[in-house]
């Protein structure tokens, strides 16, 4: 779910866009107006909760989530950067070969579902951290003053399967809670963000009868760490629209960057901007410091840590020649939605 179109400018231009996107998902395809009611932002350090993981389940029809749209977030002012190209290098494909989506690291990242509350259903892309925990942007779980809800993960998803088993491989998971940081609730119509990330934990399931967390079934999960996208090289994983109709995962490979080109001491001055093609859909698609496999072959030097998560995806610009894409450095308030989500129930990490 990325390149979620709104300005920098203004809360006016992300309205205007969720508003076109309303009058798509609700008056198209079959679909069904959603109810205008969410579960309201909690106190900072409050989880939402999910009171019906079921209800979650019999919501994503094919047809749903076929009509989802793309969750962007865009900047439109480059502020002196915008010159037709950012000239920073990237590289990217799809994964190769595409059955990978079942090996590790990549069987750790999926599709993220979910619906705005009187807007309309909406996709992005996320990645398993814990055992029942994955992370995702927070422009994909909370805007406009409220969290969303519906949501739902699929990882591993390869669309281009002809049937459910196929493009689902590791199952759908429901929510059961989820937590964006208080800064992003305060600040979610400001771009670029220090804050755009947010933790969903999904609820056990049976496979063959017996009952398992998310990690227990896919057999993977990454690590996290703080303060490292100042400088680095990433791999950006997701699930973009502008390829493969969204449907078959991509990978862009990048270490030219830039920063945000915010004001020290303000909000978002510790965003960075990495060379990337990829647009809406991949927002909350993890950005991976070493990556790679098998974790044992861990590369050495000062941070040697494999299938390391540093930020998430969190905005584009509307200029589709300048190739960028933004992220919000992980820091001390994703340890601490993370420490919040890891206590609220017994095993989640």
């Amino acid at each position: 779910m990325w390149k979620r179109v709104a300005a920098i400018a203004a809360a006016v231009a992300v309205l205007g866009v969720l508003a076109a996107l309303s009058a798509v998902a609700s008056g198209t395809r079959g679909e069904h107006k959603v109810a205008a009611a969410s579960p309201p932002a909690g106190p900072a350090a409050t989880p939402i909760r999910n009171a019906s993981p079921a209800a979650t389940a019999s919501y994503w029809t094919a047809a749903r989530r076929k009509a989802a749209k793309p969750m962007t977030l865009s900047r439109n002012v480059a502020t002196g950067m915008a010159y037709g190209s950012a000239n920073l290098d990237f590289a990217r494909s799809r994964i190769t070969p595409q059955t990978a989506n079942k090996q590790p690291p990549y069987k750790g990242v999926g599709k993220l579902y979910f619906t705005e509350p009187g807007v309309g259903n909406f996709q992005c892309s996320a990645s398993v951290i814990s055992n029942r925990l994955v992370v995702t942007a927070g422009h994909c779980v909370y805007g406009s003053g409220h969290y969303y809800t519906n949501f739902q993960f699929i990882p591993a998803f390869d669309g281009s399967k002809g049937t459910t088993a196929g493009q689902q491989p590791y199952g759908s998971w429901n929510w059961a809670a989820a937590l964006a940081p208080g800064n992003y609730q305060a600040t979610s119509s400001t771009v670029v963000n220090d804050y755009d990330f947010a933790i969903i934990e999904f609820a056990d399931q049976s496979f063959g009868g017996k009952v398992k967390t998310l990690k227990q079934e896919v057999k993977f999960s990454f690590s996290t760490t703080t303060g490292h996208l100042f400088d680095t090289d990433v791999t950006m994983l997701g699930y973009p629209c502008n390829f493969d109709s969204c449907l078959i995962m991509q990978r862009v490979d990048s270490s030219d960057h830039r920063g945000s080109g915010v004001a020290s001491g303000t909000n978002g001055d510790t965003a960075y901007e990495y060379g990337s093609d990829m647009t809406g859909g991949s927002s909350g698609g993890p950005w991976v410091e070493n990556f790679g496999n098998p974790a044992s072959a861990a590369p050495t030097g000062g941070f040697n840590t494999r299938n390391t998560i540093v930020a998430v995806t969190s905005y584009g610009y509307t200029d589709p020649n300048i190739l960028v894409q933004g992220a919000s450095q992980f820091n001390s308030d994703f340890s601490s939605i993370l420490a919040t989500m890891c206590a609220f129930h017994t095993g989640n990490c």
